[in-house]
């Protein structure tokens, strides 16, 4: 019996027309099989389209950045074909209301009719998600209480370079889901070294999605917002996260299976080998199923707009042997201000701030240390029998250096 996840790829022009993009949505749907079961007795789906902020630019006809509204309009459309319950779409838009870019991309248009309701994952009250087993970096998470009760996930992800992540496809489109009132903005407390991949798992392990979406009409190249268009014209659809961005990323000119150190993967380790050693998924190619048209590549070999550098590789271990000094600080830390951020560089606690939103800005910190690439860390200040952060994490990683 072959239990290998499958990955439905098809060739979709941008320029076609949005009825022959839904078409081809429940084409590779069709070829990938079991989409019925995927919903069958489901009574809450949420779907997580890229809708981040607003950059809404267009290159032949085509969302550049955000999933295009044909996309999402067809994965509705598809879902609608076995599922009459209730369906939820939103994102925790950086810096805006999620109803801002939904409206801007004419979302609000492409979905009447559909019975969809739009959530502000940024609004709202915000409750704890304990995540399942061992986590990669912290064991609960606080995200909107409108995602209480969700049984079932949709990741519709555009196809783009990612300047932290080295990609952005359907795993890390998930980030999206963690509310920046918490977490700050743009999540600035989990879009760090060494946290931001290990979430990235935290979060799939949460919330995995049964049905992931590319929109590969159009690509980005080179970063996550702002980067150049890249005419793709092909869609992915598969029923596995970690196996339909693995996909993406070899259709991407890349090794889903390189680490740290080799590029797209610059700024910490790829996220997908982590996934993978936490049970979410393959990303070796013998142990994924491709259906549908034979695409070995896109035409476009994409990276991202940063190198690598001993210096910026030396300020990730700093982050990691800061937390030695929070950990030899702890107990006055707690006893002063609990619940409070440390901001730790070079040995000391250079401040205490109230939330990560007053944190000044990363070269303002720097300069107060002396060094440009001086490792940064900012760290909630709890006690150990409130601690939901692996700490040995930034043991391990500050002892492979050797320090």
């Amino acid at each position: 019996m072959n239990n290998r996840p499958v990955v439905s790829i098809v060739r979709c022009d941008a320029e076609a027309s949005n009825s022959v993009v839904e078409q081809r949505l429940f084409e590779a749907a069709d070829l990938m099989g079991g989409v019925a079961e995927m919903f069958r007795g489901k009574r809450k789906v949420y779907i997580k389209p890229n809708l981040g902020i607003d950059d809404v630019r267009y290159y032949a006809g085509r969302q550049v950045a955000l999933s295009d509204p044909s996309v999402i309009r067809g994965t509705v459309a598809l879902i609608r074909r076995y599922y009459d319950g209730e369906l939820i779409l939103g994102d925790a838009s950086t810096g805006m209301p999620c109803r801002r870019v939904f409206e801007a991309t004419g979302l609000d248009r492409a979905l009447a009719g559909f019975d969809v309701r739009l959530i502000e994952l940024n609004e709202g009250r915000f409750v704890d998600f304990e995540v399942p087993g061992r986590p990669a970096m912290l064991s609960r998470y606080k995200l909107s209480d409108e995602l209480q009760n969700v049984d079932a996930v949709v990741s519709i992800a555009k196809l783009k370079s990612h300047l932290s992540t080295g990609a952005t496809v359907c795993l890390k489109n998930l980030f999206g889901m963690t509310p920046c009132p918490v977490y700050g903005t743009p999540r600035r407390y989990l879009h760090a070294p060494i946290r931001l991949p290990r979430v990235l798992v935290d979060v799939g392990a949460l919330f995995p999605p049964i049905l992931n979406v590319v929109d590969g009409l159009v690509a980005q190249d080179g970063k996550e917002w702002g980067g150049r268009p890249v005419q793709t014209n092909v869609l992915l659809v598969g029923n596995n996260v970690v196996a339909t961005d693995a996909t993406a990323i070899r259709l991407m000119g890349n090794d889903p299976c390189a680490d740290y150190g080799t590029a797209p993967f610059l700024f910490d380790a790829n996220p997908l080998p982590l996934a993978h050693a936490h049970g979410l998924g393959p990303v070796d190619a013998s142990q994924i199923e491709i259906r549908g048209d034979e695409v070995a590549d896109l035409g476009h070999h994409f990276g991202v707009d940063r190198g690598w550098s001993s210096e910026l590789d030396q300020a990730r271990t700093d982050v990691a042997i800061q937390m030695r000094t929070y950990l030899r600080e702890r107990d006055a830390l707690v006893r002063q201000a609990p619940g409070r951020f440390a901001v730790l560089a070079d040995g000391n606690v250079l401040d205490v701030i109230d939330s990560v939103d007053a944190l000044p800005r990363r070269a303002d910190v720097a300069a107060k240390v002396g060094r440009e690439n001086a490792g940064i860390l900012v760290k909630q200040i709890v006690s150990p029998g409130e601690e939901t952060e692996r700490l040995d994490v930034y043991e391990s990683i500050a002892s492979r250096a050797g320090r």
